[in-house]
């Protein structure tokens, strides 16, 4: 991650904002490589007391390539919302700022 850091830095971003950069990734619970396709990315964030906020996520494509894919059948269409349900949960994220994340 320090890494990242120091490239954002010497690419002529703004240091301070790189220090915001997030030290978890949204990224599949069982996986236990590093990811192969990682990407940083501004999601809408819900605020009660103010108007939507941006954030910015780490988020491990591969790990959600399925969400992306259009269902061909109920059935997976039916599999596809069990799984987005449960990892929203399992990553303690909205299922929507979820999927915003995985958008390209």
């Amino acid at each position: 991650m320090r890494y990242v850091q120091a490239l954002l830095c010497a690419a002529g971003f703004i240091c301070s904002t790189v220090q915001a950069l997030p030290e978890q990734c949204l990224q599949d619970p069982a996986r236990t490589q590093p990811c192969p396709h990682l990407i940083y990315k501004q999601v809408n964030t819900a605020d009660a007391q103010a108007k939507a906020a941006k954030q910015l996520i780490c988020v491990c494509l591969s790990d959600f390539a399925d969400l992306q894919l259009p269902a061909a059948t109920d059935a997976q269409q039916i599999s596809k919302k069990i799984r987005l349900k449960s990892l929203a949960a399992q990553l303690n994220i909205s299922e929507q700022a979820l999927l915003q994340a995985i958008r390209y």
